[in-house]
């Protein structure tokens, strides 16, 4: 009888990311349910949370995104670190990454604006599978090319461009 080598696992990033694929998938609905149906303040605070707020404001429901890129990122060591220890070359996994990074993109292109063709000022680029596709793509690329200072730098140099950015511009139509 052969037997297959078990396969360590960060079972709290597989708890967390079933916790997070539960409202992605509309677990909000049972809060909404139990607060028709009970008219309790306590399911009422819950369901509450689960909706987007006006432009300004935050509840949970906005704490299901960034979550979910955050636990891209945990498993970027694991997923590629153990590839690495397997005689992997960051070439091969350079071309892994790229092409998982666009696939999600092309996904998310196509969940915005269906199989249709449209003029391309009419196609919506943006999108949440995108977004995750983007940030996965450039995160692994830095995790291989870079050690844990350049990795620090980045992630620094980011945080603060970022931050640059929100400082010095605004949406359409609106003072900064």
């Amino acid at each position: 009888l052969e037997t297959s080598p078990i396969t360590q696992r960060l079972q709290s990033l597989d708890a967390l990311r079933g916790f997070d694929m539960l409202w992605i998938m509309g677990a909000e609905e049972i809060l909404k349910f139990l607060y028709k149906a009970t008219g309790s303040p306590f399911w009422g605070f819950f369901s509450n949370q689960l909706e987007h707020p006006e432009w300004n404001g935050f509840t949970f429901n906005d704490l299901i995104f960034p979550l979910f890129l955050f636990m891209a990122g945990v498993a970027t060591p694991y997923s590629l670190g153990k590839e690495l220890e397997k005689g992997k070359s960051r070439e091969q996994l350079l071309q892994k990454v790229i092409k998982r990074g666009l696939i999600l993109v092309i996904l998310g292109i196509i969940y915005n604006n269906g199989l249709e063709f449209k003029p391309l000022e009419e196609i919506r680029f943006g999108s949440v599978l995108g977004r995750i596709g983007l940030g996965y793509m450039f995160a692994n690329i830095i995790y291989l090319y870079t050690k844990q200072r350049g990795q620090i730098i980045w992630f620094g140099s980011l945080l603060i461009g970022y931050w640059l950015l929100l400082l010095f511009n605004s949406a359409p139509g609106y003072a900064m």
